[in-house]
């Protein structure tokens, strides 16, 4: 990996120029994308070191990358999977497998052998329907969609199936925000590589007295006309093309408006192709509206009109996803309150929402934003997914080492980044959903056992749910699979300890994931499962002046 990380870099030049050719990649935004990959490529080799024992590799990973980062992503999928010991198979997105190709051809120069990685570039069709339900294929690691997910779901129901999927990300703009510095923050969210990111802000949810205030919209106007749109391989394009012509979703929110709406600035199509817009802004976004709550992944910013700081934290929150969010706001009791109740993966304060950087600000969602047994991508966890680890054998001993990462990382939030502009953290937050588990007569004692000590030790509720009585489980509920599968709503998660097969596309229908893996002897491998992630990324200053600024405090519950 440190060879390959090597060769990406004096390469960079030759592959910002394949991105931009590939993808429409401005240049402000496909360098920085050659420094994420690079950045992969080592963490994932120093991790690796730390991963092995008590596990074996899954075997054979497929790899199916999106084509909006269309070098970072694959390369840390395919990093990441070789450096936990498996074979990958890279399939590009058909939009993007020039860049896919320069990956393979950096990665063989390297010296990972040619029947360890292997390119297989397909449209998705039937030959992509083939490779992903392969029964040599032991794993997929997914960037995409989430209709995508649970399509794989639907062709292979016992697909171990790791993906990072959809984000609907809105910034809250406080009443006490900084009007430039929001500004500045939210343009840069919404319309970076054409508002083409699973982490762009298509939202922005503005209280009151700035909704009101005539200089944040004369700011906002100024800031997205001043955005020079076209090919990404000029060096004075802010915002690129969108990859083809506006799909159903991407043209309703580009063409259209809502009872109540209307535009600020309406979008126009500069091109013939219907691949060139220019960025568009539209007002009186109603809640629960189709602009509140879908995504449509390009350069269209929707606002909506919030009476106070804890109904916008409402409405943030009333999407079916949790990937990214962010808030702009100089009050510092408004930033832990917003921290303590934001349900996503990813959370900015008085920044952007994209850009996460490896290690730093581990990438990865909550609820429809993450699908299958899966952690944030350049985090401490994510290795983990990628092998088989040895099954619970002795209580004791799981308890012991879950007990010791509990005190040591689970119950804290921890900033390892060590910079002075910028605070850091990663914490683990207990859901407030029930966690469902599935249970038989095969179920080990020591596995119920742990589970409910699981449930003492974090907090979290537990249910547990059986075919029929059981004995070692004196309040489980009595249900079949489809009556199980019938009134489960939105759990966070649902862990399947029972030999009966998991009705796995009818409950990811509903946002649900059934993580079919048995309990894991090491404790900072199992318990990690039973919690949520989340990355925290405050600014720490302001202009320019380390330190000031709100400050809050991150308390865990």
């Amino acid at each position: 990996m440190g060879s390959a990380a090597t060769i990406m870099e004096s390469e960079r030049a030759e592959t910002i120029a394949i991105m931009a050719l590939d993808s429409g990649k401005t240049i402000s935004e496909a360098d920085p994308e050659v420094s994420e990959a690079i950045d992969f490529a080592r963490y994932y080799a120093l991790s690796a070191q730390q991963k092995e024992q008590g596990s074996k590799p899954l075997g054979v990973v497929l790899i199916v990358p999106p084509w909006n980062f269309p070098y970072a992503i694959p390369m840390g999928g395919v990093c990441s999977a070789l450096a936990a010991g498996n074979a990958v198979i890279l399939k590009p997105a058909p939009e993007t497998v020039a860049t896919a190709w320069k990956i393979a051809q950096q990665l063989w120069e390297a010296g990972v052998p040619k029947s360890v990685l292997q390119f297989v570039p397909t449209r998705d069709d039937e030959d992509g329907k083939h490779l992903v339900t392969h029964k040599g294929v032991n794993g997929v690691i997914l960037t995409g969609g989430f209709e995508t997910a649970a399509l794989f779901t639907s062709w292979k129901p016992e697909i171990r199936l790791m993906a990072e999927t959809s984000g609907k990300n809105a910034i809250l703009i406080s009443a006490s925000a900084d009007i430039d510095s929001a500004v500045k923050d939210l343009v840069q969210s919404a319309f970076g590589h054409a508002g083409q990111k699973c982490s762009a802000a298509s939202l922005a949810i503005v209280e009151t007295s700035i909704y009101e205030n005539p200089s944040f919209f004369r700011q906002l106007k100024d800031a997205v006309e001043s955005l020079s749109v076209g090919a990404g391989r000029n060096y004075s394009t802010s915002t690129g093309p969108i990859i083809r012509p506006a799909g159903p979703s991407l043209h309703r929110a580009l063409t259209q408006l809502d009872s109540g709406e209307s535009w600020l600035i309406q979008p126009r199509q500069i091109d013939s192709s219907g691949h060139m817009w220019s960025p568009g802004v539209k007002l009186g976004v109603k809640p629960g509206s189709w602009s509140h709550r879908n995504e449509w992944f390009g350069p269209v910013l929707a606002i909506m009109h919030a009476p106070d700081f804890e109904t916008a934290i409402d409405w943030q929150n009333a999407t079916d996803f949790g990937l990214t969010a962010g808030v702009h706001a100089l009050d510092e009791k408004e930033c832990e309150l917003w921290i303590s109740r934001i349900e996503a993966g990813n959370l900015y304060v008085n920044r952007g929402t994209t850009g996460a950087v490896v290690n730093r600000q581990p990438f990865g969602g909550w609820k429809r934003s993450s699908v299958g047994p899966t952690s944030k991508a350049g985090g401490a966890n994510y290795l983990n997914n990628l092998r088989n680890w040895d099954s619970l054998t002795d209580l004791s001993e799981l308890i012991e080492s879950s007990s010791h990462w509990w005190d040591a990382i689970g119950s804290k939030a921890i900033d390892a980044s060590g910079l002075l502009v910028e605070r850091n953290y990663q914490l683990y937050k207990i859901s407030h959903r029930t966690y469902v588990v599935r249970i038989d007569e095969s179920t080990s004692l020591d596995a119920i056992n742990y589970i409910h000590w699981v449930g003492e030790k974090t907090g979290s509720t537990i249910e547990f749910s059986t075919e029929r009585e059981n004995i070692r489980v004196a309040h489980a509920i009595v249900e079949s699979v489809s009556d199980l599968a019938a009134r489960l709503v939105s759990p966070e998660k649902v862990r399947w300890l029972s030999n009966e097969l998991p009705p796995a596309s009818v409950l990811l229908n509903k946002g649900i994931s059934a993580d079919t893996r048995p309990i894991a002897a090491r404790g900072d491998v199992e318990l990690p499962r039973w919690v949520l992630e989340q990355s925290v990324s405050i600014t720490n200053h302001r202009y320019g002046n380390v330190g000031a600024g709100p400050r809050p405090r991150i308390t865990m519950e």
